[in-house]
């Protein structure tokens, strides 16, 4: 059991109820007794800001909540839920594949699935020779530059390689040179510094010994400044280092063969040709390695699984294209990654074949809420159906079309067409499969139905909490449920007529007797009674004041169809009633005597009820100003108040009500008629189903008399 203590929230200055665990929790008040602020005080529990913004006016002190046990996950039906989580645009409600789809079936299938793709990547885990290898071939091919048509550019490394002299080829007029750009370890730096100094070469002397220049200088430096630029240079070093550096996984004639073109003055159109075929051969083993790499690491989504075939094959490398690899280690890799590839190949019939499973299991679950829906809108007369339409939990949406016409368009602008009753009708069955994915531990319905006629009511509530209509792991049955409402009709349906079992549901009612919210709980044994045995029980009851007694009785004739003698008493208590000589009432100010015989028919009846009545009594001491006034400052139970002014008013010209009070007196009237009566309801004499802001007017116009 969850124990609720309210404080100082709007209209609530104290409140204590109760909510029982997996049960539906029926509570029942009359408009203004606070329902609204219960719900979001218990929906501001852990935030603590929003809870203050309920702060009472009747108080300085905070609002304050209590729970105990708490509530972790709290979910509500109200106008917040309508107006942000469904109907947005042309989208019926967001997440539709959570809502919907994600089922503990799927769950299962699908865990299954990646289960079994999981063990799929293992077998293209990091290979730690491979990303060794990789990461060579791309530093290597990220020396090159490519046209737009994909051909290699001759600007970088190629136009390095392309070059006659280099620091392999140096020409003859630099031999005096070739200690320093041979040094592999200095040269480049070498080669920036000789020509940085040679801007300085503008006297007769030596920019870096200050000796004379000899005769050779110029054209040692012409032929210096055409052959050697840092970035070539540079260019040149690094893609030979990379080249040295893939020797092991090379065929050692091939890589020999490729150092000496590079070397050695080799035409250009031939050194082109070798590099872009090892080009071209390197680039295709970096993309398997990169295939290869990332379906190890990348998550497989559902909409993957069709092109799995595609992805694998992609990985597997054709050892007999590759001319420039060679040796026990390329041929140890290049075996590892194709022997995974066929198991793969080989495991992907199995995982198609699970796809299926999880696919027919995604159709029967869409098919099936989507018939749960519709079935329950054309029930409820919402002339729409909803279309589901997923292919996994990153592509899926919800459609509403209209019914209106042959062909079903989809509704692009669904708050615009949706009248308020039909939003909030079908925002009920949404919201209780939107319970279903969020798994809360509460779910609060905030006066849902109350703008319906019976029909609709029975028929949204009947689809909440019955599992054998619709979809049968959708409901709210055996949820913590409370439902606030000021409607009778889910007590009739659920407790008395017994919709619901027994041990699914509990009724109180709650009332706020200024400030303060009490609950009583509703036993459908004894408080709910039929309005005829009621009325009799309170006609036949000694112990409550007579003229609530003679209203009662007055109508179970009414009830009885003033048929008979029920007629006779009729006519008898409405003329007491107004202080008026028994006579029968033929027209508007208009009455005629009744025969004796029928006089006594009537008293007869009414003496079943009431023994000691007496006609003549009654209408000289007790229907009168003074009497009427006695019985009312005697009397606590706010409902006989009512009609005890409504006596008053029918003997006393002294009451003077203005056109403003007619709202007001409604219900006092209705406390004597039976047309707007419930077949059955709470025990007047128990419950207190009097506003307070009635019975306040009424003790102040009683009190001047």
């Amino acid at each position: 059991m969850h124990n609720v203590e309210i404080k100082n929230c709007n209209n609530i200055t104290m409140g204590h109820f109760k909510i029982c665990p997996e049960k539906l929790n029926i509570k029942y008040g009359i408009n203004g007794t606070g329902k609204t602020t219960i719900s979001k005080a218990i929906d501001y529990f852990s935030d603590n800001d929003k809870l203050q913004t309920l702060k009472s006016f009747y108080s300085e002190d905070s609002a304050s909540i209590t729970i105990a046990p708490a509530f972790n996950n709290v979910l509500i039906f109200d106008e917040t839920f309508v107006n942000q989580v469904v109907f947005k645009e042309s989208e019926v409600i967001g997440k539709p594949f959570e809502v919907f789809i994600k089922t503990p079936t799927y769950d299962l299938r699908k865990a299954k699935l990646d289960e079994h793709l999981a063990t799929l990547r293992k077998l293209m885990e990091e290979d730690n020779e491979v990303v060794e290898l990789r990461d060579k071939l791309s530093k290597l091919l990220g020396k090159f530059t490519t046209t737009a048509s994909g051909k290699l550019s001759k600007k970088g490394a190629l136009g390095s390689l392309l070059s006659k002299n280099n620091l392999y080829n140096i020409p003859t007029q630099l031999e005096s040179y070739r200690p320093f750009i041979s040094d592999s370890d200095n040269n480049i730096n070498w080669i920036a510094w000789k020509t940085q100094g040679d801007k300085f070469d503008t006297i007769d002397k030596c920019p870096f010994c200050a000796e004379s220049l000899p005769q050779t200088h110029e054209e040692q430096k012409k032929v210096f400044s055409q052959t050697f630029k840092k970035s070539d240079s540079q260019n040149l070093k690094e893609v030979m280092d990379l080249l040295e550096s893939l020797e092991v996984y090379l065929d050692p004639i091939q890589f020999s063969t490729l150092i000496s073109y590079i070397k050695q003055d080799t035409p250009e159109d031939t050194i082109q040709l070798v590099i872009n075929k090892l080009y071209t051969e390197f680039d295709l083993l970096l993309k398997k390695f990169d295939a290869m790499i990332n379906f190890g690491k990348k998550q497989i989504a559902i909409a993957d699984i069709s092109t799995l075939d595609a992805q694998i094959n992609n990985m597997e490398i054709p050892a007999e294209l590759l001319v420039y690899f060679g040796g026990d280690l390329i041929t140890g890799i290049v075996g590892r990654i194709n022997a995974n590839v066929e198991s793969l190949k080989a495991e992907v019939g199995k995982i198609k074949e699970e796809m299926g499973s999880l696919k027919g299991v995604m159709q029967a679950t869409i098919k099936e809420s989507q018939d749960d829906i519709n079935r329950f809108l054309k029930t409820a007369g919402i002339n729409y159906e909803l279309e589901i339409q997923a292919e996994d939990e990153s592509n899926s949406k919800t459609i509403l079309k209209q019914c209106f016409s042959n062909e079903k368009t989809d509704v692009s602008n669904i708050r615009n067409h949706l009248s308020w009753g039909e939003k909030n009708a079908f925002s009920l069955i949404l919201f209780m499969y939107y319970a279903k994915s969020q798994n809360p531990d509460l779910i609060i319905l905030d006066d849902p139905i109350s703008s319906f006629d019976s029909n609709k009511k029975f028929a949204i509530l009947h689809r909440l909490f019955k599992k054998d209509i619709g979809k049968k792991d959708v409901s709210f049955a055996g949820k913590t449920v409370l439902l606030l409402t000021h409607d009778f009709e889910p007590i009739i349906d659920f407790v008395i007529i017994g919709k619901l079992s027994g041990d699914s549901v509990t009724s109180s009612f709650i009332w706020n007797d200024g400030g303060t919210v009490e609950e009583e709980e509703i036993d459908p044994a004894s408080d709910v009674k039929l309005v005829l045995t009621e009325n009799k029980e309170i006609a036949s009851n000694p112990d409550i004041n007579i003229i609530s007694r003679i209203a009662a009785l007055r109508k179970c004739c009414e009830l009885n169809g003033c048929v008979g003698a029920w007629g006779y008493a009729y006519e008898i208590l409405s003329c007491l009633i107004h202080g008026n000589e028994i006579k029968r009432k033929i027209a508007n100010e208009q009455f005629e005597d009744m025969p004796h015989q029928e006089i006594e028919s009537g008293i007869q009846l009414i003496k079943e009820y009431i023994s000691d009545f007496v006609y003549e009594t009654l209408k000289e001491h007790t229907y009168t100003q003074q009497g009427i006034k006695e019985l009312y400052q005697q009397e606590h139970n706010s409902y006989f108040k009512l009609q005890l002014f409504r006596a008053m008013c029918e003997i006393c010209n002294k009451i003077r009500m203005c056109p403003q009070d007619n709202a007001w007196y409604k219900f006092i009237d209705e406390t004597y008629h039976i047309e707007n009566d419930y077949l059955h309801y709470l025990d007047v004499r128990k419950f207190n189903i009097v506003p307070t802001y009635i019975a306040s007017k009424v003790d102040e116009m009683m009190a001047p008399l």
